[in-house]
């Protein structure tokens, strides 16, 4: 998908089945590494940071990789999505069909709690990212590392509630707990490293 921002909003205002939440939850992780990268390289090179330059480059490398992540996850969700709804219109005449079926659409319903879930743990790193460049960056980019946060969490929060409603759907017992356990410690996680950015951000911002 290669369209200008405004074609991107106005496809997901439709009615078309994707881009779709899913997608926006990606992209929103990616928006988080962009911002942090953007104080890694404000604090890169500057003589008044030089003992941080070995930690910022290190992250502008690293949000560079979770970036193309991100965006890759973000056209594996659409692409997922598509897969699912296809299940839904396979032939349930006769009995074996109907098993067929069923198979088929729980298959894909995994696939679909695997990407936001994906996202998840992404978005832990972004924040993790977020949280470095707040405690280290360029002070006059302050408030970028603290959005950079606040994406991060919104990328996580977002995701989960994809993982969570396709959840309702699944019906193998053991993959669902593991599921929740595992986006339950995710989330944990990152409301955690938000709120350490936040209130890094909030003090050195009111200086």
């Amino acid at each position: 998908m290669n369209i200008s921002i405004s074609d991107f909003l106005e496809r997901l205002s439709s009615d078309a089945p994707t881009p779709g939440g899913g997608a926006v939850a990606a992209l929103i992780g990616a928006f988080s590494c962009s911002l942090t990268s953007m104080v890694a390289n404000l604090t890169y090179g500057k003589k008044k940071y030089e003992e941080y330059w070995e930690e910022s480059k290190k992250n502008i490398e690293e949000t560079k990789k979770l970036k193309e992540d991100f965006l890759s996850l973000f056209y594996e969700d659409m692409e997922v999505f598509t897969k699912l709804m296809a299940t839904f219109g396979l032939r349930r005449k006769t009995e074996d069909e109907k098993k067929k079926r069923n198979e088929a659409i729980q298959q894909a319903i995994k696939k679909a709690i695997e990407v936001p879930l994906k996202v998840m743990e992404k978005s832990k790193v972004a924040a993790e990212l977020a949280l470095s460049m707040a405690e280290i960056g360029n002070l006059n980019a302050i408030s970028d590392a603290g959005i950079a946060g606040e994406m991060a969490l919104s990328a996580c929060r977002s995701a989960s509630y994809n993982v969570l409603i396709n959840l309702n759907f699944l019906q193998d017992v053991d993959y669902s707990k593991t599921v929740e356990e595992k986006h339950k410690e995710i989330f944990k996680t990152v409301k955690s490293l938000h709120k350490e950015i936040t209130s890094i951000v909030s003090r050195k911002i009111k200086k």
